[in-house]
């Protein structure tokens, strides 16, 4: 019964490396840097491409507001006999021109209205690209995760197996328990089931940075490239200025409060008549030819109508000034949030570089030793293995962590850092 045991354990030892989790999918060759995605975010992104558009689309409202209806051609046959035709017989003859020109105080307004909300709209694309660089810059930090956490249950796989097939020496020759093999099949076991699901995540990360890129999921990807941690020099004050300076959401709620304020302008000229030109030529047989001109006044006689306007335009002016404040009040707890989160991640990780990961190699290093001279246990080993591929793992989450975060308080403050 003991050697099937023992044949057991070196069975399942030796098979050990094919049964690494492997992803699925098509398999991408060389190296994706951050840079690339990030390029290829702005530039093919459907999400950018609908805001750039709509931009566009808003501006063109300008002209259109400044410009008055179309005029109106009046072609007039009169006095034809009867029994004639009224095309060709009829004595008199008339040709008019008319135009309708509001106030010429509404039309300036209503070109400030139209103005405001395509600065609106520019600001709304601005906000939505640095949105979309902010979730791809998240995403491919978490596809990098990934994939170094997968390398990192790979090497500790081998090292596992390592481990295992020294309790198994140590088995044979008894100098060990047989709970020390079992023990190594065990962690081994766990090692391959979590490879599983960290090949799961790496798909799932390529797959959302596939999209934000305008690629098709299962388009391959090079493995990302090894993160360039720059020092964040800004201070929180100097970066709390920047934001209110330079956020984009910031700037489309200011615009918004200037353009209810002319909104409530345009709602009040509503008061003031609207001008009706029209010039008409005349052709008479008895009296032959005239020119007549005619300049005709609109009469605010619904005054309600417009006063109910002016209510609702005061009503969004306030609540256009409220949001405003709303935002300012929003991004500096934003700012501050994210700035402190940002250099938390960045000091984490570099005590886990300089301090943490050494010291725990070192452990390991000290504890295989001494299993191996027989001076400590392979519940030390495990123990001690296990510490250093948790710090290993926590390392690049604090990475990760560190480029989320400054992603995000680069989108708060609209531009780079």
């Amino acid at each position: 019964m003991k050697d099937i045991q023992v044949l057991l354990i070196a069975l399942w030892v030796g098979l050990a490396p094919g049964l690494r989790a492997q992803p699925t999918g098509r398999v991408s060759s060389g190296t994706l840097s951050l840079r690339e995605a990030l390029e290829s975010a702005g530039r093919d992104n459907p999400e950018i491409l609908a805001a750039r558009k709509r931009w566009q689309a808003v501006s063109k409202r300008v002209i259109q507001t400044t410009t008055p209806d179309k005029p109106r051609l009046d072609i007039e046959k009169m006095y034809a006999p009867s029994g004639k035709n009224t095309l060709t017989e009829a004595d008199e003859r008339n040709v008019a021109i008319s135009q309708e020109i509001p106030f010429p105080s509404t039309l300036y307004l209503r070109r400030g209205v139209a103005a405001k909300e395509a600065a609106m709209a520019e600001q709304a694309y601005r906000a939505k690209v640095r949105e979309v660089l902010a979730r791809t810059r998240s995403t491919y930090a978490m596809l990098y995760l990934a994939h170094k956490s997968l390398d990192i249950f790979n090497e500790n796989i081998d090292l596992m197996r390592r481990f295992a097939k020294v309790a198994e020496s140590k088995y044979v020759a008894g100098h060990a328990s047989q709970s020390d093999a079992l023990k190594a099949q065990v962690e081994l076991t766990k090692m391959l089931n979590m490879g599983v699901i960290l090949a799961q995540d790496k798909e799932t990360a390529a797959a959302m940075l596939n999209a934000l890129m305008n690629r098709d999921s299962g388009e391959a990807l090079g493995t990302p490239a090894e993160p360039d941690i720059p020092k964040l020099d800004w201070s929180l004050e100097s970066v709390h200025a920047l934001a209110l300076a330079e956020r984009p959401e910031l700037k489309e709620a200011l615009l918004n409060a200037q353009r209810a304020k002319k909104s409530l302008a345009v709602a009040r000229s509503e008061y003031l008549p609207d001008f009706m030109l029209q010039y008409r030529q005349r052709s008479d047989p008895m009296r032959g030819g005239s020119r007549d001109a005619i300049l005709g006044l609109s009469i605010p006689l619904w005054f309600w109508k417009p006063a109910a306007m002016a209510a609702q335009a005061k009503a969004e002016r306030e609540m256009a000034e409220a949001e405003l404040q709303g935002m300012r009040v929003m991004t500096s707890a934003e700012v501050k949030s994210a700035w402190v989160r940002t250099q938390t991640a960045k000091r984490l990780a570099d005590i886990y570089r300089t301090s943490v990961l050494p010291q725990g190699e070192a452990a390991l290093k000290v504890a295989e030793a001494g299993y191996q001279a027989e001076k400590t246990s392979f519940l030390d080993l495990l123990d001690a293995q296990r510490s250093l591929l948790n710090f290993r793992l926590e390392y690049y989450q604090f990475l990760a962590d560190y480029e989320q975060r400054l992603a995000e308080l680069e989108r708060i403050v609209g531009r780079g850092l």
